[in-house]
């Protein structure tokens, strides 16, 4: 068996993580994915790819996945769990275990990336002393020789860091907590060719430990990107996200 083979077994997809069932949707924004009828599931270190227009924008379709929005239809259900009801503590927690790379702005921008970060943290209830060693563990491995100018970009606002930098900081956001669920929309606008290999091994590193990814692409780089074992695909037919992918190498 040849060693792509092998590969593609290093990341069998585990129990659902996120189930996807009979939902019809229409975004608010124009350029918004809608759905008819979707139903799909995401499963444990599995990696399914949504790959985008340049006009179109994920962040309606992502933000419906985390309960954000609410279908007039179907179902959605997070680690076994719907986001129906008032139940904000539950649903609390239930976010406190995705992580998400925005495609648009996701800063409050009165406040420094590093007071972002903690923020964004220590309100999922990590302790001050655990947030500052999983930032600077995943600055160093995601920024490599750009760890200095991260760690510059910390003690400023977001409008004022250069956008490549900024972006490494929004990742190490999505990731710092080990989630479950990762939400990527388009990750590799603004990063510098050289970084690409480190994101693509650490997104691959944590679907090996059961996070499941969805991947909202539309990156000059996406054909670049050599992921560990299969992508599942859900195509966009009309601007309509179609369900049940099938995997491909």
């Amino acid at each position: 068996m040849n060693e792509h083979s092998n590969l593609k077994r290093e990341l069998p997809a585990g129990p659902a993580i996120l189930e996807i069932e009979a939902v019809r949707f229409e975004g608010q924004g124009e350029m918004s994915l809608s759905m008819n009828q979707f139903s799909s599931t995401v499963g444990a270190g599995e990696l399914v790819k949504v790959s985008l227009q340049r006009r179109h924008d994920p962040r309606d379709a992502a933000s419906l996945l985390i309960g954000l929005h609410h279908p007039p239809a179907g179902s959605i259900r997070y680690a076994g769990q719907d986001w129906l009801g008032r139940d904000y503590t539950r649903h609390f927690q239930m976010r406190s275990q995705i992580g998400r790379v925005f495609a648009g702005s996701a800063w409050i921008h009165n406040l420094t990336v590093r007071e972002n970060l903690w923020l964004s943290m220590s309100h999922h209830g990590l302790a001050t002393r655990r947030i500052k060693v999983n930032v600077k563990r995943w600055v160093q491995r995601l920024a490599g020789p750009r760890g200095a100018l991260v760690h510059q970009a910390m003690r400023k606002r977001p409008s004022s860091v250069e956008p490549s930098i900024l972006q490494i900081c929004q990742f190490v956001r999505a990731v710092c907590n080990q989630p479950r669920l990762l939400l990527l929309e388009r990750p590799f606008r603004f990063l510098v060719d050289d970084l690409y290999d480190r994101f693509v091994t650490a997104i691959d590193d944590l679907r090996s430990k059961g996070t499941g990814v969805v991947w909202f692409a539309g990156d000059g780089a996406d054909h670049e990107l050599a992921f560990r074992g299969p992508i599942r695909h859900w195509p966009v037919v009309n601007d309509v996200l179609i369900g049940d992918g099938r995997a491909t190498s």
